[in-house]
């Protein structure tokens, strides 16, 4: 059941019932809130939780404040897929890292129409094809009295085009780009939500080791030396596998060493 309202340049969209495979109620996109324009949809959840339900994704068609880690600007350009997901009142926020990887394997899973090979999940938060960044997530939590919300931000490039772009830190490239014509966007993003919240669902059942296997085949550069951009220098690393902390093993020196999300 949807229920659509309009005013200003919002339009949100209220999904009532939304049930997966198994006719379980969502909980990952159980109230999703659909806006043309905004700032940061990372912003308004956490600024603004407690006008949500947990589970709430708020999904933009632009947005004119866009990040990434580090508080870097990401290009929202209409065409693009930009949403977040409220997850209120987590205990301990390390214990939600190995969501940032599930969410990437959420849009993995559903973008091998559009890339068969040479898709990758780049430690801690990219998806890659053929070396080309198509997806940056970034998880940001806010903490008020005893509670911490935890929003994940999935940044998706979908119809855009970015492979031309200037002034990029990676090479980029859009599912459109791609296949050589455009996806429906809706369609795309209820596809990524069912699958994020059947992994969801997995992972509060404990289920998170369960996906390693596929984690790692997709790791990015497994084995090849490349550069981690850390929050005070630039690590050079040889991945080798995640963990189930979701911390990134690996190679540094020649010692092997492991990182995880809260360093950078």
């Amino acid at each position: 059941m949807y229920l659509k309202i309009t005013f200003g340049y919002w339009r949100l969209v209220f999904v009532c019932l939304n049930f997966d495979m198994n006719d379980q109620p969502r909980i990952i996109g159980s109230h999703v809130y659909i806006v043309d324009e905004i700032g940061s949809t990372n912003t308004e959840l956490l600024e603004n939780a407690d006008n949500y339900e947990h589970g709430s994704v708020i999904c933009a068609r632009k947005q004119t404040s866009g990040r990434g880690r580090h508080k870097r600007d990401w290009k929202s350009q209409n065409g693009g897929l930009y949403f977040s997901i409220l997850l209120k009142d987590q205990k301990n926020i390390s214990k939600a890292y190995p969501l940032v990887l599930l969410s990437a394997l959420s849009v993995v899973k559903c973008i091998k129409s559009c890339a068969t090979q040479g898709v990758a999940i780049k430690w801690p938060n990219d998806v890659y094809i053929n070396h080309r960044k198509v997806c940056g997530i970034l998880a940001e939590s806010a903490t008020r009295a005893d509670k911490t919300d935890v929003v994940i931000g999935i940044g998706l490039n979908v119809n855009n085009s970015v492979s031309k772009l200037e002034g990029l830190r990676n090479p980029a490239v859009s599912l459109k780009e791609c296949r050589g014509e455009e996806l429906d966007l809706n369609n795309l993003l209820d596809r990524i939500l069912g699958e994020l919240d059947h992994l969801y669902k997995d992972f509060t059942d404990g289920g998170f080791p369960n996906h390693l296997p596929e984690l790692n085949r997709l790791l990015y550069s497994k084995g090849q030396e490349i550069e981690l951009n850390a929050s005070d220098s630039i690590r050079r690393i040889i991945p080798l596998e995640f963990t189930e902390e979701a911390k990134l093993r690996c190679l540094q020196d020649g010692v092997e060493t492991t990182v995880y999300l809260g360093e950078l």
